[in-house]
């Protein structure tokens, strides 16, 4: 199927040689809409595939003379020299002659030559146009919550009490089993149900297995310790964790038995769970924790599918009634496959809205009969021979040349295709390659899509079905080496690369693969070398300055320190990555890269003219940083970096380290970026206020220069004393302000830099404002409200945080916080109250007091939606006001307050709380009765030692964790311990008026137990043998204790792993 992309590389090369060459490119053009027939089918002819092949190459050949005869021009900047001439017009004499068979032989094939349309340069995208696209979340799929209640439901309630629960999900390609393990997860996360989650790729079992991006040896000793470091780094205290680890796409199980054992091993204490997706039922049998126990989802129904295919195809429009029984039909033969529909709603929103368009994807022989299967391939296949150019399904094909479910990189592949000339050779290519992406993003063949704050696509992934279509119409000249290929497939790749090497467009290596080639061998034609990762090659070869073609060389995570002097010859080269290099030196004559777009590095300085080498970049990237400006002279070298010219500039950051303020400003204020500026950051500057450009409005518009501005960030500018006018900034959502230590005040100056003429003005500050951090603001003393009288403050804030502020006196929460989700508040010792104001957000969800002197919190029944609160060292704080319900509430947490002696009534009303944590609060002598909490999960009483009775009543079904340390006065705990009959793990430790021993009788569930300092046990009971499940015991400091149950009780208990008796000196004796 690779003959789909024939259409672009005789395009190009017809585009590229019209200058220069002759009749018989014109003629080869002439069968141009054959052509593109021979693209939407395979063709079987042994001969007519080898004309389509050696058109090709001629092809190629024809972009490379073109290409080396710009080169030439760049290079040496003079008028070319007639030995260069007749060079060049002998190869387009040998491509012409070559043309010239073609077209004789075409006719003993069936071709015939047809009137063309003329024939223009690669043209700017020409698409169709694409409106903003938002690319579907969870609230977009449709009929999985029936599944996903079924998967969650076998992971939490298995019918047999396992150390681990394994529930396959199996089902066809396109079905949506990945989707449904995230919405699975995704729940399973909200409901906090597991402490620590795990998302893993296992195409092969043991042979490619990674955990938070560390490999995994294939050793399974080594796996499992690296498994229990993880997991180790996660239990923040507590002895054991529950994890979720999900295995997506498994494909082979030969080794899982041994697998599974190392997972049991990792954490004994059960509750744990493992999702396995796999198209293949013998797998899904294999790793199943029991019969019936994997879940296949069902298919979607009909109606499903429509309204999938409506949302993509009509996105906001209406739909007319003539199409909606066409798309109706079209639904129906998706046949209930979720991939499906997503791929025909996306071609479809890129064809004309009328009934004709729409019976032709209908009637399209992609469906076959209603009664056979459906064949997902073929509908990837009609959604790529729809794409709207044979540029783009170039672009398509190329993905093939990275593994399945690999993490694309939005700018880095756009400057691979641009390397490959797939994007034309104009000023527009970066946008072009934009479009390109956006089209494929919207015909669903690309998916899961990560954003940055401003809302720009970071990165995304391919389907592996959409991958195998990849791979089955590509035809590059690549070759690819992996770090960990074998001794074999190495000696192969490198027979096949010194044969290919002529013909070899782009070099993916791991590997240091110069050191395996002769001295003599040379790339002709490449165009992309990429070595990200090859810690083992050191350096370079000479040669490389031979690479006329070459426009884009990565050496990132390489042990490279240098480019070879050549390098500066590489004339084409647009993109150069350096980053994590540890040491690197730029080669003199950085400047002779003329073609130079795209430069990468972190930590490396610039050397010769520093910044003034920018100059050399046509554009930017979307982010840009710019380290080291302590390197920078004056004002004038600054400005050559002409940052108000970039308008393709989304992204910046400033790094002053190490400057001093006499020349920070005017740099500074030479450093203007464009207006279409989203993102800043500044750091470490060292001037005594921010630059112009950042206070004044442009023109007579009231509009700031850096009014696109979505995300700002000012950190460590020690030497300012005020803020800019930030509030009238009409796009930003996010504000960081960190360690600015002479800002005494934020008022008016603040929200805006004009007087206030129209006192009945409504004014609006920061409006679009989400999420405002204030930290290390030392000097910081007020924060008030706008003084205007009719003023909207921060109508859209979500989550405002305020860290080591310590001299803050008061914070504007003045009820117009209609929006606040999250609010955390450290170390501001000097506030004495938060504000009346903050019982006006009725949407709370979180709240963080750690380190305040305040006395006093609002009554938190006013806050209806409030789900976390968290109280650390207060130490003022006497009351906790709960007078109402709190049906939200989850998880209650109250540490170090050492006043507090109360805490409201209404808490017993909050039987949605699943984690209530009590510790050293040393005046505690009573909490509010706890009565029929079915969701609660952990309770935690410690240091608390004027309590005396924990009031629990009734059963708390769902309590697992139970740990009380250091409570002296404590004698009971509600109806006694028997009651929770599903609790895992029981610590009790030093509470001297607690029998813990003669109420444990029945906890079936219990899988440790944990008693120490208790000076009155004498003896542990016979009735120790009921407690079924439990896997370690650990007595300790038990002065009297003097007996174990008998050795036959003992060994009944057929799972106890470790036992631990520590401190109890008449045990010892006997």
């Amino acid at each position: 199927m690779a003959e789909a992309l024939l259409g672009a590389v005789v395009n190009e090369a017809v585009a590229k040689v019209m200058s220069i060459a002759a009749d018989q490119i014109i003629l080869a053009w002439g069968f141009k809409k054959q052509l593109k027939k021979l693209e939407e089918k395979e063709i079987k002819n042994t001969s007519v595939k080898l004309w389509l092949e050696r058109l090709e190459d001629v092809a190629y050949e024809a972009v490379d003379v073109l290409d080396e005869f710009a080169y030439e021009i760049l290079r040496r900047k003079v008028e070319i020299r007639n030995q260069i001439l007749r060079k060049m017009a002998n190869k387009i004499k040998d491509i012409l002659t070559s043309l010239d068979d073609l077209n004789n032989l075409a006719s003993q094939f069936g071709l015939q030559q047809r009137a063309i349309d003329p024939i223009t340069p690669v043209p700017a995208y020409g698409g169709p146009k694409l409106e903003t696209i938002s690319y579907h979340g969870h609230s977009n799929i449709v009929g999985r919550k029936h599944d996903v209640s079924k998967v969650v439901n076998l992971l939490v309630n298995p019918k047999d009490k396992q150390v681990v629960s394994v529930v396959p999900i199996v089902g066809m390609a396109g079905l949506g089993k990945t989707t449904l393990a995230k919405l699975v997860h995704d729940d399973l996360n909200a409901k906090t149900l597991f402490d620590v989650k795990f998302w893993r790729i296992l195409k092969e079992m043991l042979e490619h297995f990674t955990i938070d991006q560390i490999s995994i040896p294939q050793n399974k000793n080594a796996m499992v310790e690296k498994l229990k470091q993880k997991i180790e780094g996660a239990k923040g205290g507590k002895d054991q964790i529950k994890y979720l680890l999900v295995l997506d796409t498994v494909w082979d199980v030969t080794e899982w038995e041994d697998l599974k054992f190392c997972l049991e091993g990792i954490s004994t204490n059960g509750g744990n769970g493992v999702i396995v997706t796999t198209r293949k039922e013998d797998v899904a049998s294999t790793v199943q924790a029991r019969s019936n126990q994997w879940h296949q989802p069902e298919k979607l129904e009909d109606e499903e599918c429509w309204s999938i295919i409506k949302e993509r195809a009509l996105r906001d429009s209406p739909i007319s009634h003539e199409l909606e029984p066409i798309g109706k039909e079209i639904a129906k033969q998706c046949q209930g496959v979720p991939l499906v529909a997503n791929v025909i709603g996306g071609l479809m929103s890129n064809i004309e809205l009328s009934p004709r368009a729409w019976l032709e994807i209908q009637r399209s022989g992609v469906w076959g009969s209603p009664e056979s299967v459906l064949k997902v391939e073929r509908v990837l296949k009609l959604s790529f021979d729809r794409l709207s150019s044979p540029y783009l399904k170039k672009c398509f094909a190329y993905c093939a040349m990275f593994p399945k479910d690999y993490c694309f990189k939005k700018e880095d592949l756009i400057q691979l295709w641009m390397a490959e000339g797939f994007l034309g050779s104009s000023m527009a290519m970066v946008d072009n390659g934009n479009k390109y992406l956006n089209e494929l993003l919207s015909n669903s063949l690309f998916q899961n899509v990560t954003r940055d704050t401003c809302g720009n696509i970071l990165t995304f992934k391919m389907h592996d079905s959409v991958h195998d279509l990849s791979l089955s119409v590509s035809k590059f000249d690549a070759l690819i080496f992996r770090e960990n290929s074998t001794p074999i497939t190495n000696e192969c790749s490198q027979i096949m690369l010194t044969i290919v090497a002529p013909k070899l467009y782009s070099l993916f290596s791991e590997i240091n693969v110069f050191k395996k080639l002769s001295k003599s061998f040379k790339f002709k034609r490449l165009r992309v070398l990429k070595l990200v990762g090859a810690y083992y090659i050191f350096e370079l070869p000479d040669s490389l300055g031979e690479l006329k073609h070459l426009r884009y060389l990565d050496i990132s995570r390489t042990s490279i320190k240098a480019l070879p002097k050549s390098s500066t010859k590489l004339c084409h080269l647009q993109t150069l990555r350096l980053l994590g290099l540890v040491t690197f030196t730029f080669p003199d004559g950085l400047e002779n890269l003329m073609s130079l777009k795209h430069l990468y590095f972190d930590s490396q300085e610039l050397q010769s003219d520093n910044i003034g080498n920018l100059t050399c970049l046509q554009t930017l990237p979307v982010f840009y940083e710019i380290r080291h400006l302590r390197c920078v002279r004056n004002k004038q070298e600054a400005n050559g970096a002409n940052l108000h010219l970039k308008e393709k500039l989304c992204e910046l950051k400033f790094d002053f380290i190490g400057s001093y303020s006499d020349k920070s400003e005017d740099v500074m204020e030479s450093l203007q970026p464009h207006s279409n500026l989203q993102s800043l950051t500044v750091s470490c500057y060292k001037g005594n206020s921010f630059p112009s450009w950042m206070l004044r409005p442009v023109g007579d518009c009231g509009l700031f220069l850096l009014n696109n501005l979505m995300e700002l960030s000012l950190f460590y500018c020690d030497n300012c004393e005020s803020l800019p006018p930030l509030g009238q900034l009409q796009n930003l959502q996010f504000l960081n302000l960190k360690d600015l230590r002479k800002v005494k005040g934020m008022g008016n100056e603040f929200y805006c830099n004009q007087g206030i003429d129209d006192m009945n003005k409504v004014i609006k500050v920061f409006p679009a404002l989400k999420k405002f951090t204030l930290s290390g603001m030392e000097g910081l003393e007020e924060w008030t409200a706008m003084s205007a009288t009719k003023t909207i403050m921060f109508p859209c804030l979500e989550e405002l945080n305020m860290w080591d502020c310590p001299l803050l006196k008061s914070v504007p929460l003045t009820g117009q916080y209609l929006s606040l989700e999250s609010l955390g508040i450290s170390g501001c010792r000097t506030l004495s109250k938060i504000g009346d104001g903050l019982s006006t957000p009725t949407c709370l969800k979180e709240l963080d007091l750690t380190h305040l002197n305040i006395n006093s919190i609002p009554d938190l029944k006013v806050f209806s939606s409030l789900q976390n609160l968290s109280i650390q060292s207060c130490n003022e704080l006497e009351v906790i006001p709960i007078t109402g319900k709190c049906s939200s509430l989850e998880s209650l947490g109250i540490l170090f307050c050492k006043k507090l002696s109360k805490i409201g009534d209404g808490l017993s009303t909050s039987t949605s709380l699943k984690i209530l944590d009590l510790r050293y609060c040393l005046n505690l002598s009573l909490i509010p009765k706890l009565e029929g909490f079915s969701s609660l999960q952990y309770l935690s009483i410690q240091g608390c030692n004027e309590l005396e009775v924990l009031p629990i009543t009734g059963r708390c079904s769902s309590l697992e964790n139970l740990c009380i340390f250091k409570c002296k006065k404590l004698s009971k705990i509600g109806d006694g311990l028997s009651t929770f009959t599903y609790l895992k793990d029981l610590d009790l430790h030093n509470c001297p008026n607690l029998k813990p021993i003669t109420s444990l009788d029945g906890l079936s569930s219990l899988t440790e137990l944990k008693l120490d300092n208790f000076q009155g046990i004498e003896a542990l009971p016979e009735w120790l043998g009921n407690l079924s499940s439990l896997r370690r015991l650990h007595i300790g400091s038990c002065s009297k204790l003097m007996y174990l149950p008998s050795v036959d009780v003992m060994r009944s208990l057929s799972r106890l792993q470790e036992i631990s008796i520590a401190y109890c000196p008449q045990l010892e004796t006997r």
